[in-house]
């Protein structure tokens, strides 16, 4: 395959982001967009200089498209279902935004699908590509830290605080969004803590708030209830018997965009953040040293990941490492249905006492 030929569904400023990486990798071309947005589909088709019959308002007939090899979906949690089915049932490659789907019931159905309909698949959870978090990976699976204890995971952000006036946008309504910072910012502190310690969080206990219950609307300016959380914080166990603590928030005044993450071993503690990308904090003893020490490794660019040449790459039929599956996807979606429950019923949750896709498999 000479040339990667790639449509984009949903034409928001993610997807902007998306276009402008895949403009930049060699052997791929943006062949096709869609969106429900006339005026999106217009300036964004003008500027690629798409024909007219490339450019759609119906994502099926985008994902059945035979001149299209594979779709980038950056589209609300409340379409990632069906688009994911859509491509499942094509046998098209997909590159998706997380959470995997709205609901828990829905990651269900897109996982046993899949499973019966292999495709090519990376769900983007998109801080795996940090140079820092790469290396931390990388030094905890050469041992450099020892076994993990526990680690402390946080994802901060300003702008759905009281100060900023924030409207009510899809992300505050639960009928698109399905949960609130949970599955926005919380899906992303499930897999790094997981794909960094390399274990599965097996049981936790949470809690969910909502610090601002009413937002106006953007046109009228009338109140509006917000059913979904705006702070999410658990404890949790990992299968190796590792402690994570969990906190996350639209409503941290100071946090622009404020991920990172704290792991201890036995032999040192490792830490980074989206605040420095490119730098990790490397606690240890060291000989000659009363106390512990503490440095400051710079971590180069190419020690990331580029999702945009590896989804070229899967659709080119080469294996590729280190981005998430749809079974991985499926995973953080049980985790994230196990913070609900906890909420919801106070109590501790194992997580694989909810898992119903398992059941269904051993069933089956």
């Amino acid at each position: 395959m000479d040339e990667v030929r790639i449509g984009i569904i949903g034409l928001g400023g993610m997807a902007r982001w998306h276009m402008q990486q895949f403009a930049a990798t060699e052997g791929v071309r943006i062949a096709a967009i869609c969106d429900v947005n006339p005026q999106a589909l217009e300036e964004t088709g003008d500027k690629l200089n798409l024909p007219a019959d490339k450019r759609y308002t119906d994502y099926a007939a985008l994902i059945q498209d035979p001149d299209i090899d594979g779709i980038v979906s950056v589209t609300p949690n409340n379409t990632h279902a069906v688009i994911l089915k859509a491509c499942i049932e094509a046998g098209k490659p997909l590159y998706a935004e997380k959470p995997l789907t709205r609901t828990f019931e829905e990651a269900v159905e897109v996982l046993e699908l899949y499973r019966q309909k292999p495709i090519p698949c990376i769900i983007n959870f998109s801080y795996r590509n940090v140079p820092a978090f790469q290396r931390i990976k990388r030094m905890i699976e050469e041992g450099q830290i020892g076994a993990v204890h526990h680690m402390f995971v946080q994802y901060l952000q300003e702008w759905g605080s009281s100060p900023f006036n924030t409207p009510f946008v899809w992300r505050f309504d639960a009928e698109v969004t399905g949960t609130g910072t949970l599955g926005d910012l919380g899906s992303h502190m499930i897999d790094l803590s997981q794909y960094l310690g390399g274990s599965s969080i097996q049981g936790l206990q949470a809690m969910l708030s909502t610090i601002i219950p009413q937002r106006p609307d953007p046109a009228t300016q009338e109140p509006v209830d917000v059913k979904v959380d705006d702070l999410a914080c658990w404890n949790g166990r990992f299968e190796d018997g590792s402690i994570g603590v969990f906190q996350t928030s639209r409503n941290a005044i100071g946090s622009g965009n404020q991920h990172e993450i704290t792991i201890y071993g036995d032999l040192g503690t490792l830490h980074a953040s989206t605040l420095n990308e490119h730098q990790v904090k490397w606690t240890s003893k060291k000989e000659g040293v009363e106390g512990s020490f503490t440095e400051t490794l710079e971590i180069p660019s190419d020690e990331g990941l580029h999702p945009w040449s590896a989804f070229a790459r899967i659709i080119r039929g080469e294996e590729v490492e280190g981005f998430a599956s749809l079974e991985e996807g499926y995973r953080n979606q049980l985790v994230l249905e196990a913070v609900v429950r906890s909420d919801r019923d106070r109590a501790w949750v194992e997580v694989d006492d909810l898992n119903l896709a398992k059941i269904t498999e051993v069933a089956g």
